[in-house]
């Protein structure tokens, strides 16, 4: 009943686009799908190619790149599911047996890149209050941090799926899948905020250690880090914002049109970060220079 309900609810809000209108939204989705997938992967392959890259600091930013290549990937069901409702072509995602799956697999993905943002922030926040210890931190236990990462992402997502697809009516799943959905973005927003903003007290007011070089190569990591988390979260932000403001019926009447906007910048967070990594980082964008033909 609650799948019946959601494809009549699709249906009916794309039947406001014409035909015209309907192939330039779906081309939009289908080619931000694909910079996404090949940019994130391209990180990943120069990442693991070049051996300056391959150190223990750089292990979660890999692994936030793997996360945003399958947000990308993600993306490409929403492209699926936009066109099937716009009656593009006929693949049915609404079937009982396939729909649970794919909502699993479309919301893990968002869930783990803002997870690891969350982890690189508390990882930075070690690194710049014990830094010595630090550095005696092993590979395995980053590798552990990347795994749990998922582990999380994925008993998160399983929950909030099999709580919606069990719900007798479908606004009533749809409303506990983005209460429980939205409020764990703001479980990660909030811990990123009190990590950066404890860094940066320490950083201003606290004492400077003696060993400059690496302290300095460490802050500059840390700065790069915290502008890609900060653009990625202004593009998140207005995405939770309104899906929270439509939970508590404040702002009922946003037009269609400006959701799908606020859609494409959340999915967009997981395109920009490759691009800053290769204005920030003087390694990556050495390696991706020789990489590139």
């Amino acid at each position: 009943m609650a799948n019946h309900s959601q494809q009549q609810n699709e249906t009916s809000s794309f039947s406001l686009f014409s035909a015209s209108e309907c192939i330039a939204l779906v081309t939009v989705y289908g080619i931000e799908a694909v910079a996404i997938v090949m940019l994130n992967a391209l990180t990943i392959i120069v990442c693991l190619k070049e051996r300056s890259l391959r150190k223990r600091s750089m292990y979660l930013v890999i692994n936030q790149a793997v996360a945003d290549m399958f947000v990308g990937a993600s993306l490409i069901y929403v492209y699926l599911l936009r066109g099937h409702t716009c009656e593009l072509w006929t693949i049915n995602l609404f079937r009982p047996s396939v729909r649970p799956i794919l909502d699993v697999l479309r919301t893990v993905s968002p869930l783990a890149s803002l997870i690891n943002l969350g982890a690189i922030s508390l990882e930075r926040t070690h690194a710049t209050f014990r830094p010595f210890k630090h550095r005696l931190i092993k590979k395995k236990i980053f590798g552990a941090a990347a795994a749990i990462v998922w582990i999380a992402a994925g008993a998160i997502s399983s929950g909030i799926v099999s709580q919606m697809n069990f719900r007798r009516s479908f606004y009533e799943g749809i409303r506990i899948f983005l209460i429980s959905y939205l409020s764990s973005f703001l479980f990660c927003l909030l811990t990123i905020i009190v990590s950066y903003s404890s860094m940066a007290t320490k950083i201003v007011y606290g004492t400077q250690p003696h060993h400059r070089s690496a302290t300095n190569r460490g802050r500059k990591l840390t700065k790069t880090l915290f502008i890609v988390t900060v653009v990625s979260l202004l593009l998140t932000l207005l995405y939770i914002i309104v899906g929270f403001c439509g939970i508590l019926e404040l702002c009922t009447l946003i037009p269609f049109y400006l959701d799908l906007s606020f859609q494409f910048m959340f999915y967009a967070n997981s395109l920009v970060n490759p691009v800053l990594y290769a204005v920030r980082m003087p390694e990556f964008k050495r390696a991706l220079i020789s990489f590139l033909p």
